[in-house]
């Protein structure tokens, strides 16, 4: 799964939010006007608990701030493990909750 180690968030104010490997060669991230995560050094070398809480300050910026659409950030952000981690069963999606269901030792 991707994480802010190895990932960047990239948005338009307003607009669509994608996630980009890191490095990415195919340069479509420079249609975003905004990027956070794997582009910063200190979200490089976080903890993941800090990473996790970057995560969540990320979306509400993107919510609250630049005004995107709160589906189309949890959609996005869905692709990382540290914005999986701190969901509740209940708002994952039945892959992800399955995985967490699994590395925890529960049933699905």
């Amino acid at each position: 799964m991707l994480n802010l180690e190895n990932t960047m968030v990239c948005w338009n104010v307003g607009g669509d939010v994608e996630l980009f490997a890191w490095g990415d060669t195919s340069k479509k991230c420079r249609c975003y006007e905004m990027s956070s995560g794997a582009c910063y050094e200190h979200i490089r070398t976080a903890s993941f608990i800090e990473r996790k809480c970057e995560a969540f300050i990320l979306a509400n910026m993107l919510i609250i701030r630049d005004k995107c659409d709160p589906t189309t950030v949890h959609k996005a952000l869905s692709g990382l493990e540290e914005y999986i981690d701190g969901l509740p069963d209940e708002m994952l999606s039945p892959a992800n909750r399955r995985k967490r269901l699994e590395k925890e030792g529960r049933s699905f």
